[in-house]
């Protein structure tokens, strides 16, 4: 007798979820550890901030490949490029833990190391982006997406905070190879998922398909304002991302209150993901979604006249309840919308465009970073935020403007 495809499985016993689940977790802590033992290695070995900025723009430089990497993706079976991903990025996390324990390892190796990384990524991306929809049942694709947010914040946070411990304890070589220890077990605990079989299609030339992918976002409004959303979203954020530490410093609250405000953000985070768990098939994401953008925007106009740092952190745990939300409900839009054939090119354009928000606001912000008021910057992300929830609420209120073709609206209502 045939097994059950796990999306036709009540959420408690599909087996292929809590797999899917369980390595994204440890992975999640193993990637939020590794990330303080790269930064404080590339300082040792270089004594340069700059240094570190080049390590990191050249990990996201790849990501512009991305809508490239997520054509290929939609040509391969899911497993395949999912399984390679975390075997590649495993192999460069030992291979660069076991350089540092050596001796061996310089800075330019760890700039090699991430561009590679980077490359895998802007194809691993797109793959993540399709797995949850094949997983799960519609009906409890609102509760797993939240698992899976609210999980992945939770573990980054405990490695966040437990990274600059564990590097002081053990050293950045340890560290590095327990991240790439967790790739190892991501990759294992694959195999044991169950990936439904695409259905077959009849192929195309690599560029047919690609342009394609452009044609099919852009032939309905709401998929075309998607990526544009999450551009924004992002966007929108980077004053708050700038601003923030010097506005604590002047409040005498230091690096410290620094680095509480984030945790804040973070363990609003996970409340809200907590709160879309409750909630599940109770979700609606296409309601929530302008009004939690809404929410965002508020938040960041409160925060532009906070006063003291209670007043920061207590915005702080809010905001992060409603980016939560707000990107809960874009997760699913996504996953309801489109078309499976186009995971791949939608997710990795979606991935792309709105990555590239937050890099871009800060380069164009940051010459007048130093003589604009907090208030006024705050104010204005807020203001055009507002505006931009108006937008979207628009949008996505008139049918004959937010149809998408093969749309399946059951969990999106």
């Amino acid at each position: 007798m045939t097994a059950p495809h796990p999306a036709q499985q009540p959420l408690k016993r599909n087996t292929s979820f809590w797999l899917w689940w369980l390595g994204s977790a440890q992975s999640a802590v193993g990637s939020s550890l590794s990330s303080v033992a790269l930064a404080l290695l590339v300082l040792k070995l270089s004594g340069s901030a700059g240094a570190l900025g080049i390590n990191l723009a050249l990990s996201l430089l790849p990501g512009l490949l991305s809508p490239l990497m997520g054509t290929l993706i939609d040509r391969l079976p899911l497993k395949l490029p999912l399984i390679t991903g975390n075997l590649l990025r495993g192999a460069f996390q030992l291979t660069a833990g076991g350089l540092a324990l050596r001796g061996q390892i310089s800075v330019e190796v760890l700039h090699v190391l991430a561009l590679l990384t980077g490359l895998v990524g802007a194809f691993y991306a797109p793959a993540g982006m399709g797995v949850l929809p094949r997983l799960v049942a519609k009906a409890d694709l609102p509760r797993a997406t939240g698992l899976m947010q609210g999980t992945s914040q939770s573990m980054s946070l405990l490695g966040l905070v437990g990274g600059g411990v564990l590097v002081g304890a053990f050293g950045s070589a340890a560290t590095l190879i327990a991240d790439g220890v967790s790739f190892m077990v991501m990759a294992g605990l694959l195999l044991l998922v169950a990936f439904p079989a695409r259905l077959p299609t009849t192929p195309g030339t690599f560029w047919d398909e690609f342009i394609g992918g452009l044609h099919y976002v852009r032939s309905s409004l709401v998929l075309t304002l998607l990526p544009l959303l999450g551009f924004f979203i992002n966007a929108m954020l980077a004053p708050m991302e700038m601003m923030v530490a010097p506005r604590m410093l002047t409040l005498g609250a230091g690096a410290a209150g620094y680095g509480l405000f984030f945790g804040m953000v973070v363990g609003g985070e996970v409340l809200g993901s907590l709160a879309v768990v409750a909630l599940g098939d109770r979700f609606k994401p296409r309601r929530i979604s302008a009004a939690a953008l809404g929410g965002v925007a508020v938040l960041l106009l409160l925060l532009a006249f906070t006063r003291t740092p209670t007043q920061m952190y207590t915005v702080a745990l809010g905001l992060g309840a409603v980016l939560a939300v707000n990107n809960s409900a874009i997760s699913l839009l996504f996953m309801s919308w489109v078309d499976s054939a186009y995971f791949g090119r939608v997710g990795s354009l979606l991935n792309m465009i709105g990555t590239a928000g937050m890099p871009l606001s800060l380069l164009l912000l940051a010459p007048g970073a130093d003589h604009v008021p907090f208030w006024t910057m705050l104010s204005a992300s807020g203001t055009v935020t507002l505006l931009a929830a108006a937008v979207w609420h628009w949008a996505l209120s008139r049918p004959q403007l937010s149809s998408v073709p093969g749309e399946n609206s059951s969990p999106s209502k």
